[in-house]
């Protein structure tokens, strides 16, 4: 039967969208199937599908094992708690088959540029500087005196904006895989908090681990 809680948050779904008859689905391909056939589908990826439930949230099911880590790195209590730049977590099963994630706005380059006062490809280049300096291999190709320029000019446009000092704590926290997906602009969207305007990560999933576990070819 059915909780109090489960009826008020199947409200925003469909009539036809019932969590109990989709948890008991065992298979991903069931999931889908199921999604799809009551779910208007926005995005789709190798490891998950993204669709919309109503204007406050989307569902993201896993397509494989990948998307599982993928959700089980979104959802994580202290992630979510810590970081103001990723889009809330709603709710999630224990299996991490699915996570309920706030709905935001699709950017442009443009509207990117004008919320976080730089360019996307700017901050895919702050962010290959920063992986070369965290990185011994490609630190110990550089003279000390590049060393110290490349520290020195990080370090300077992370303190100068907010927005990217917030990315680099993230990521730097939680172990997060990078360049990667933080250069894409179709990673990010754009909520309202307090009435402003703010750019948030929509796709955050690929940390280390999970790159380890199901990406990275041995």
């Amino acid at each position: 039967m059915k909780s109090f809680k489960q009826y008020i948050k199947e409200m925003a779904y469909p009539v036809s969208f019932s969590f109990e008859e989709f948890n008991n689905i065992k298979s991903y391909n069931g999931k889908l199937k199921y999604a799809n056939e009551r779910l208007q589908k926005i995005s789709s990826g190798s490891a998950r599908v993204v669709y919309k439930v109503d204007e406050e949230k989307v569902l993201k099911i896993a397509k494989n094992k990948k998307g599982i880590g993928q959700n089980s790195i979104e959802s994580d209590w202290g992630l979510q708690r810590m970081s103001d730049i990723v889009a809330k977590i709603f709710d999630t099963n224990d299996d991490h088959f699915w996570v309920e994630m706030e709905l935001a706005k699709k950017l442009t380059p443009n509207r990117f540029k004008q919320l976080v006062g730089m360019g996307v490809n700017e901050v895919q280049d702050i962010l290959n500087v920063m992986y070369t300096l965290n990185n011994s291999s490609r630190r110990n190709y550089l003279k000390p005196e590049q060393l110290k320029e490349l520290q020195d000019e990080f370090s300077q446009k992370v303190n100068d904006n907010e927005f990217l000092t917030s990315l680099t704590d993230m990521i730097i926290n939680f172990g997060m895989k990078y360049p990667g997906d933080f250069g894409r602009v179709n990673s990010y969207g754009e909520v309202l908090r307090e009435g402003v305007p703010t750019i948030v990560l929509v796709d955050f999933g690929l940390s280390e681990s999970v790159w380890d576990d199901f990406y990275k070819v041995n």
